[in-house]
């Protein structure tokens, strides 16, 4: 299954979505890859990618939820946690068994569930809060400055 990054998967947040589209790419390779039986070579790069991804991105994403004291940062800790997990899986599985073509088409599939379940959803409701904290913000700053003006202006 190929799978390209387009406007449904972005965000609004640059580090973020960058991050996202890497692992969009790296998706869409190894799946195409896989269909050909020529993944094996991709597969472990791919595990190497994952536990850096995760390490990376997460610690980014978990710092903004912080930053605005989102609601359901233990649901996203949780799932970067399953996420993180299952990279630590498929790094010890091809170790034990190689980097077999089902390893590939079993990682492209949780994957795919990954970016459908948690991306388009869970991220975009996080990124919904983020976006209107920061109007209510600027609201707020808007008001305070017109409010705060000295009375001869």
């Amino acid at each position: 299954m190929s799978l390209q990054w387009d406007d449904s998967l972005e965000l609004g947040f640059d580090v973020i979505d960058q991050q996202h589209k890497g692992l969009v790419e790296r998706f869409d390779k190894l799946s195409k890859a896989a269909q050909e039986g020529t993944s094996h070579e991709l597969i472990e790069e791919l595990s190497f990618f994952l536990l850096e991804y995760a390490q990376k991105h997460f610690e980014a994403e978990e710092k903004i939820m912080e930053e605005y004291v989102y609601s359901k940062i233990e649901t996203q800790r949780t799932e970067h946690a399953a996420f993180t997990r299952d990279a630590n899986e498929l790094k010890s599985t091809i170790e034990q068994n190689g980097a077999t073509r089902e390893v590939a088409i079993a990682a492209t599939g949780k994957l795919l569930r990954w970016i459908i379940q948690h991306i388009k959803k869970h991220d975009k409701e996080m990124v919904a809060y983020i976006k209107e904290c920061i109007s209510l913000r600027e609201k707020s700053l808007k008001h305070y400055k017109k409010d705060t003006a000295p009375l001869w202006l």
